[in-house]
């Protein structure tokens, strides 16, 4: 009887092995195996369930083991699955190509009956409007030209998780997001660090200006500017806005009716606040956009900022289709590892889509991952007919298959 072997196991091995890990052949077939599960298997993506789309009867504890036991740094696997992309990223994008880095933070939320799992806490979530049983992170993302590739992620962990090391361990979500600015390395000429309110404050605007990005964001209605030299937040300023101060601006399939305020704000001399407006007479809530580039006229500061969107679609892909919320290992290494190949499987399908995307009509990370379920089930009719024609009994070909008759 033949061995499976599914068809996409060779595109995530060549994948695998263009990382150059230095690892031993059984970690990195794990690796193999549980990318492959998490693309394939539909519903729960526990590690069971990862592992009994491997169709070769292995029991759950080997994935359990790999992530809680074997040495390798998932860490370093990031470092190498990160620069292998850029370097992709870097051979086929112009340099004259504008790049996007993303930041933002997610939450995993969990029910509260997983105490065991370490590091949860309650977080707020903005979907939810309350605090969520949860792990939280904050991760980076990269657009430029075609690419949109999931890049690191920080776990945040409250103060008093580290006990008398928090001093030295604590790092809050602005420190985090630094951390991950400090991290990138752009592969063009031109890089925009884009984050919403929670993350224009003047530190990590000013830390973005350090490394080279001009940022733009969100900000806050409670944001102080200087409107002719009197302080005053801009949602006050914007109810004294009438509309024939606004210009009409499209950006994307939108329309919008926007002041633009140039000048001083709280912790910058200089930077640009648009007030937006959907509607025409100026009774909906204004949003308020912040660019530290001036140069940058209305339209494309709000053209740029749309690519922040990109970050939200890769969250709710990681958590509908790769199952990055349905963990249930306990350790934060065993955690951290599975995230980690979850990244590796988003990464794998996004390259693979700006390859053959045209040829094989790819245009979302949701058309990659229904291809290569389609073409898991195609192997399985494959092994199937072989297995007929052979005359191999339906008992031994179920049993092969590791599924239940």
């Amino acid at each position: 009887m033949p061995e499976i072997i599914i068809e996409q196991n060779q595109n995530i091995s060549n994948y695998i092995n263009m990382l150059q890990l230095p690892y031993s052949s059984s970690i990195q077939n794990h690796m193999l195996n549980m990318v492959s599960g998490i693309i394939t298997a539909e519903g729960n993506k526990n590690v069971s369930a990862i592992y009994r789309k491997l169709t070769c009867n292995r029991d759950r504890s080997c994935g359990s083991r790999f992530l809680g036991e074997y040495k390798w740094n998932h860490e370093y696997v990031d470092h190498k699955r990160i620069s292998h992309s850029l370097h992709a990223v870097k051979k086929n994008v112009n340099q004259d190509a504008v790049g996007f880095l993303i930041v933002d933070d997610s939450l995993s939320k969990k029910d509260n009956s997983t105490k065991k799992i370490e590091g949860l806490d309650y977080h707020h979530s903005h979907s939810d409007g309350k605090t969520m049983w949860s792990h939280c992170i904050v991760s980076s993302h990269y657009k430029v030209s075609e690419y949109s590739l999931p890049l690191n992620f920080k776990l945040y962990l409250r103060k008093q998780f580290f006990g008398k090391k928090a001093k030295r361990h604590f790092k809050n979500k602005h420190e985090l997001a630094m951390q991950l600015v400090d991290e990138f390395t752009p592969a063009t000429e031109t890089t925009y660090l884009l984050v919403d309110a929670w993350y224009t404050s003047g530190k990590l605007m000013l830390h973005g200006l350090k490394r080279g990005y001009h940022t733009i964001g969100r900000v806050k209605s409670n944001r102080v500017i200087y409107p002719f030299g009197i302080k005053t937040s801009v949602k006050g300023f914007s109810t004294h806005i009438r509309k024939n101060e606004t210009c009409p601006v499209t950006a994307g399939d939108n329309k919008y009716y926007v002041y633009r305020y140039e000048g001083k704000i709280n912790d910058l001399e200089n930077a640009v606040i648009l007030m937006c407006w959907s509607k025409a007479d100026l009774s909906d809530k204004p949003a308020f956009i912040v660019s530290t580039d001036v140069s940058l006229n209305t339209a494309i500061i709000l053209e740029y900022y749309q690519n922040r969107w990109d970050i939200e679609v890769s969250y709710r892909y990681h958590k509908n289709s790769l199952g990055f919320d349905e963990y249930q290992v306990e350790s934060l290494t065993s955690i951290k590892r599975f995230w980690s190949m979850i990244f590796m499987a988003y990464t794998f399908l996004e390259l693979f889509r700006t390859s053959n995307g045209k040829t094989l009509k790819l245009k979302t990370i949701g058309d990659t991952v229904g291809y290569f379920r389609q073409q898991y089930m195609v192997e399985i009719a494959k092994f199937a007919y072989y297995c007929a024609a052979e005359g191999v009994s339906l008992e031994s070909m179920i049993s092969k298959l590791g599924i239940a008759a």
